[in-house]
C-alpha cells in the first residue's frame, strides 16, 4: 500500500542511455514521482523488479535481447508490478505495446518530445499522471505462455452472475447497436472479446477505450487481427454499419444520433465536465436517449467510475446491460462501480459476454 508522504517508486526501462537519462529527469522533476533504478533491457527489469519492488515500472517496448513484451510477460508472472509502456509511434512499437497491455500492462503512453516540442508539457503532464495512476492498481499474477497465447490471471474464476438466456419474456426489441467502455486492461479484453463474436454479428458496436489519441489507430489496426468485423476509427456522422466495430477517437467524446433510419456517430469535441476525452457516460447517455431499450451497454476493465452513470441511465431506458467480472477484470474498479450503482443486470466473465453477445444476434 503506497504511502500519501511517500513518492511513487519507478523502475525506469529504456535501452537508449540518452532517453532512459531524459526519461529519469522528467519523473524525478515530477513531485510525487521518484526514479528507485534504471534497467538497460528485458532481462535487468526483471532482476531489479525482483529486488527493487517498485511501485510502477515504466517499460521501453523495443529493446534489444529481451525486449519490452516478453519482460512484461515475465514480470506478470513472477513479480506482479503495475507495467506502463512508454512507446514511440512507430507501427512495431505500437504492435509490440498492445501484444504488451494483453500480456498484463495496465497502460501505454508517447515517449515525450524534447522540451522544445509545443507538446512537451502535455506529454510529460500524460506519462506522469499515467505512472501516478497505474501506481495505485493491485495487479495478479498472469500465466507465463508461449509467444502469441493469451494471459490470464492467476485466481479462481468467480460463479457467474445470473447466465442470461435472451428471451422476449420482457417484451423488448431486439438491439439495434452494443456501446462498449474501457478503460485500464480494455484493448486485451476487447480483442478477446471480438475474437468470440461470430462473423456475420449483425449490429454496429460502439467501443469508447481511455487511450492517447495517438494509439488509436494502432489500436484498430490491433483489433483488426483478432475479428474479421472490419474496424473503424469514428468520424462525424458516419453510419454505424451492422458487423462494424467502431472506435471513439481520443479527442472527442463519441455519441450515438439517428439520421433518418440510420444510426450515426458524432464527435463532442468539449471535453465539459467529464473526467476523460473520450467519456464512457457521454457515449452511454447517448445512447439511452437515442435508442432506448433497443441497446446493449457493457462496462469493461477499468479503473475509476467512469460508465457508471451512463450505463444506468442506459438501464433505466430499458436497455441490457452487463459488466466484466472480478476475475476476468485487469481492474474492476469501473465495473464495480457499475455494480453499486445499480445499472448493471449482469456480471459476466469475459467469454460469456461473447457468447451472450451472440445470443443477441438471434433474435
Amino acid at each position: 500500500m503506497l504511502s500519501a508522504n511517500h513518492p511513487v517508486r519507478v523502475l525506469v526501462v529504456e535501452d537508449s542511455p540518452t532517453v532512459r537519462h531524459y526519461l529519469m529527469t522528467l519523473i524525478n522533476e515530477s513531485p510525487g514521482l521518484e526514479v528507485i533504478g534504471e534497467a538497460r533491457d528485458g532481462d535487468e527489469a526483471l532482476s531489479m523488479t525482483a529486488e527493487l519492488r517498485p511501485d510502477v515500472i515504466s517499460m521501453d517496448i523495443r529493446m534489444p535481447g529481451v525486449d519490452g513484451l516478453e519482460a512484461t510477460r515475465r514480470i506478470m508472472n513472477r513479480h506482479p508490478t503495475p507495467v506502463v509502456i512508454v512507446s514511440g509511434l512507430v507501427e512495431r512499437e505500437v504492435d509490440l505495446s498492445f501484444q504488451a497491455l494483453q500480456a498484463g500492462a495496465l497502460a501505454v503512453v508517447e515517449k515525450p518530445p524534447y522540451r522544445h516540442d509545443p507538446e512537451f508539457s502535455a506529454k510529460q503532464r500524460q506519462m506522469v499522471n499515467t505512472l501516478m495512476a497505474m501506481s495505485k492498481v493491485h495487479v495478479v499474477r498472469r500465466w507465463e505462455n508461449e509467444p502469441g497465447q493469451n494471459s490470464g490471471p492467476v485466481i479462481a474464476p468467480t460463479a457467474q452472475v445470473g447466465k442470461p438466456r435472451i428471451t422476449t419474456e420482457h417484451l423488448r426489441p431486439k438491439p439495434e447497436i452494443v456501446a462498449i467502455g474501457a478503460s485500464a486492461g480494455g484493448p486485451g479484453a476487447l480483442a478477446t472479446l471480438l475474437r468470440g463474436l461470430p462473423f456475420d454479428f449483425s449490429m454496429p458496436i460502439l467501443i469508447t477505450q481511455h487511450i492517447p489519441h495517438e494509439f488509436v489507430n494502432g489500436l484498430a489496426r490491433w483489433l483488426s487481427k483478432a475479428t474479421s468485423m472490419g474496424i473503424r476509427v469514428a468520424s462525424e456522422n458516419l453510419v454505424l454499419e451492422p458487423g462494424v466495430v467502431h472506435l471513439a477517437p481520443g479527442f472527442a467524446h463519441g455519441v450515438v444520433a439517428r439520421q433518418g433510419d440510420k444510426l450515426v456517430a458524432r464527435l463532442i469535441h468539449e471535453k465539459g465536465n467529464y473526467r476523460y476525452q473520450p467519456s464512457v457516460d457521454v457515449l452511454f447517455e447517448s445512447v439511452a436517449t437515442v435508442c432506448g431499450s433497443a441497446a446493449v451497454g457493457i462496462v469493461l476493465t477499468g479503473m475509476g467510475d467512469d460508465g457508471a452513470a451512463g450505463l444506468l441511465a442506459m438501464r433505466k431506458a430499458g436497455a441490457h446491460t452487463f459488466a466484466q467480472d472480478e476475475a476476468t477484470s485487469t481492474v474492476f474498479g469501473m465495473p464495480q462501480a457499475a455494480i453499486a450503482r445499480g445499472a448493471v443486470e449482469h456480471v459476466l466473465a469475459l467469454s460469456n459476454l461473447a457468447t451472450t453477445l451472440s445470443r443477441f444476434n438471434l433474435m
